[in-house]
This record gives structure tokens, sequence and C-alpha cells, in this order.
């Protein structure tokens, strides 16, 4: 994969692109796996920033970088956009070293009381339905922070399924593309696991492969499920 093409899919994934842009973008990622692999890759390292506080930079912030580069042709916009990207990597390290930091286990002093007999978080569950029936089953433990996935009745032609959590606040959050025939095992990223609750509400839409470009819901809603306890 090219800078380019690795810089495009930093952008897809953190949704900089305008709409003639994003157009353009989803449709090579229903016939580019090696691009859509990389959106995944991105969003992956991203998401720990999210959960933290965010700056909006101006929208003519990066015009103005760019018009200030010498002559202001495409080589010069080329580098502008590599400048963006470099400070995209630096400031995804810088989050990444602060999540392991926090992740980190606290040593346990030597003669500190067993943990042994503390219950055990409960399951939340949820059954995902849609105009065919059920589309899939979720269960979530609590404890490990585990998503376990049974696909039904899910028919996703050429394109991928993608799982929503939809927290109080009513704005969908990504929880990865899902395999629409074979159940499967997967941790919930640390940003997203305090949304998972009873009230909540699990979605899947049909999205293009490698999963929505902007982040948030483009094709037709397949399911959806309220979250409830064990």
């Amino acid at each position: 994969m090219s800078d380019e093409d690795d810089l495009l899919a930093g952008e897809i994934a953190l949704g900089l692109l305008d709409e003639p842009e994003r157009e353009a973008a989803a449709r090579r990622l229903g016939i580019d796996s090696a691009l859509a692999e990389r959106v995944d890759w991105w969003r992956e390292r991203l998401e720990p920033l999210s959960a933290g506080d965010s700056v909006e930079p101006s929208e003519d912030l990066w015009e103005r970088i760019e018009a200030m580069l010498p002559g202001n042709d495409n080589a010069a916009i080329i580098e502008a956009r590599r400048w963006r990207a470099a400070a995209l990597a630096a400031t995804v390290v810088a989050g990444l070293l602060g999540t392991t930091l926090l992740l980190r286990p606290v040593p346990v002093p030597q003669g500190a009381p067993p943990t042994a007999g503390l219950a055990p978080a409960p399951v939340l569950r949820a059954s995902i339905a849609g105009d065919s029936g059920v589309v899939a089953t979720i269960a979530y433990n609590q404890t490990a922070g585990d998503l376990t996935i049974a696909p039904g009745k899910l028919d996703v032609g050429k394109h991928a399924a993608e799982l929503w959590i939809i927290p109080a606040d009513g704005t969908p959050r990504s929880l990865g593309t899902i395999d629409p025939a074979q159940p499967a095992t997967r941790p919930a990223r640390a940003s997203v696991r305090r949304l998972i609750a009873r009230g909540s509400t699990f979605a899947i839409s049909l999205e293009p492969r490698g999963g929505s470009p902007t982040g948030l819901p483009t094709g037709p809603i397949l399911g959806t499920g309220k979250i409830s306890g064990s």
C-alpha cells in the first residue's frame, strides 16, 4: 500500500473527507480489501483516543496551511497531507502509550486479602431483530469485557455487517464489522465498554466492505435489540 493510500485510510477512519471524497472512498472500499483492512487498522488504534476530550480544528485549517506552502502546487499539497499524517501518527502513539500506562496491572502487596469469592458481573444479552426475523444474538460478559456474537438470518451479499452500540445519548458507536456466517467471541474496546449497559441498544447496519467510511451507520439498519440482564 502506498503512502497516499495509507493516509486515505487514516482520513476515512477519522471522518476527515468531504462529501464527494466520502462517496469516492465508499465506492473504493467496496472493491479494495487492502484499503478496507487498513481502515480497520487505523480505527483500532484511534479508538482509545475517542474517550478523552477533543479539540476540533477550524474547517479551513488545512487549506490555510496548504496555502502557506511555497508554490501551492500539487507537490506542496501532497507534502501538507504527509505532514498531517505525521502529526496524526504522533497523536496515536501518544494516546496508545497513555492507554498502556492506564491499563498496566497494579502490583498487589504481599499479605493483601484475597479477592476470591467476589461475585462476577452479570452477562448482558440482546436479541437483534429486523424485518426478516432475528439477525443476531449478542451476549456481553461484563467481567471479561467480551462480546459473543451469534449471527442468525443475516444476508449481506458483497457488503459488510457492522455492529453498533447506541447508548442513552442516541449516538451510535461502532463495535466493528462481524462475520455474518460464524459465531465469534472477541473483546470490546475499553472506550465503549461503559456504554454497553441495560437499556442501551445494539444495532446492525449494512455497510461497504471494511465498514462505514464515516464512523456512523450509512446503510440500511438490518436489526436492533435492547440490552437486558442475564
